[in-house]
């Protein structure tokens, strides 16, 4: 598909762009802790890399170079913008949520489980971009240790290092709420 694309196959760029669409907006979302910032960096990814594409060695693993793109133009959005980012509702709610959980819930366990997403965002949105890129990549994305070291351009032991202390930075967060952990 990348070959295709790369030829300027745009059927084969809206394929790719159907497979990566959710991922990349939800990572933008824990890099931004925002729903439009989230949408406007994940789009304007995808147009970058369009741009692009010719550039690319097909040889080598498609969305490390792909997550490079949205990684440097979410962190150039931080930068630029230089405001607190905002509690964005899907961050948590992707993390907490399951389609199993969806179906037959009652309404008091909808509303307690509401709750527990305001509550698991605002936490996640003290935390450094760096803690909330790690733990999206884990927990969210349930990226390999390898696969976000690769990502990341750092060794498995800083992925798996970094990893802990933010979520113990989380947990801390959550207890001091008054929340168990997610």
């Amino acid at each position: 598909m990348i070959r295709r694309c790369q030829t300027g196959d745009r059927s084969a760029f809206s394929e790719l762009v159907g497979q990566l669409m959710r991922p990349a907006y939800f990572q933008a979302l824990a890099l931004l802790g925002n729903e439009d910032d989230a949408r406007e960096v994940s789009q304007e990814t995808f147009a970058r890399v369009w741009r692009s594409i010719g550039q690319y060695d097909a040889t080598q693993p498609f969305y490390p170079w792909f997550y490079t793109v949205l990684r440097n133009l979410a962190m150039n959005a931080l930068r630029s913008r230089r405001r607190r980012p905002q509690v964005g509702g899907d961050f948590a709610d992707a993390w907490l949520e399951t389609a199993a959980d969806q179906a037959g819930r009652e309404p008091e366990q909808e509303l307690r489980r509401q709750q527990q997403v305001a509550r698991v965002n605002a936490a996640l949105m003290l935390l450094s971009v760096s803690d909330r890129e790690i733990i999206s990549l884990k927990d969210i994305h349930d990226y390999a240790y390898k696969d976000i070291a690769g990502l990341l351009d750092i060794p498995i032991g800083t992925v798996m290092s970094r990893l802990y202390t933010a979520r113990a930075r989380l947990r801390s967060l959550l207890e001091e709420d008054g929340d168990e952990q997610p």
